[in-house]
């Protein structure tokens, strides 16, 4: 009589645990690539000056 009731909370269990370990593993993959990017600023002004010599 125990081993179908522990049978139906690891099902459970399973089934909580799958999507929220690829949520997870989702974000840590869009966090990576958001850590790979270098900001770079563009200054109007400096590329102005380049142009007009």
């Amino acid at each position: 009589m125990n081993t179908p009731l522990m049978f139906a909370i690891y099902a459970l269990l399973g089934l909580i645990a799958v999507p929220a370990t690829r949520e997870l593993l989702r974000n840590a993959r869009e966090n990576a690539k958001r850590a790979r990017l270098i900001p770079i600023r563009i200054d109007e002004r400096k590329n102005r000056r380049s142009h007009d010599r």
